[in-house]
């Protein structure tokens, strides 16, 4: 797990108030996003929590419930090739809406973390 000083991340001098050592809670939200306060205060490590890496959930959720719609809806499919076409156009509908629809979902979380 790779852990810094918190000194390399933020500036402290500039979090400081009055010559007053910066609260955690100010050095939290100076992190660079990705970056959590360790309990010594001190250091600070990669954060790895599942929604904190960027957007891979949602691209894995998105194929899983993706792939499960085309099993579930299969046998409305018409037979041959033109099912074939229509269960590919379904496809790339929703690896459509996953590229739109996940960074804005990504961003929408990241910004409520306050990243």
């Amino acid at each position: 797990m790779s852990r810094r000083p918190i000194e390399e991340l933020v500036d402290l001098d500039s979090l400081s108030r009055e010559g007053r050592a910066p609260s955690p809670r100010a050095i939290r939200e100076a992190l660079p996003p990705g970056w959590v306060l360790d309990e010594d205060g001190k250091t600070a490590r990669r954060d790895l929590r599942i929604l904190a890496r960027e957007g891979w959930v949602l691209a894995l959720g998105l194929v899983l419930f993706g792939g499960a719609a085309i099993v579930l809806f299969m046998e409305t499919f018409p037979k041959g090739w033109k099912g074939v076409g229509r269960a590919g156009l379904l496809i790339v509908l929703v690896l459509l809406a996953g590229g739109i629809v996940g960074p804005l979902v990504t961003r929408a979380l990241n910004r409520r973390a306050g990243h």
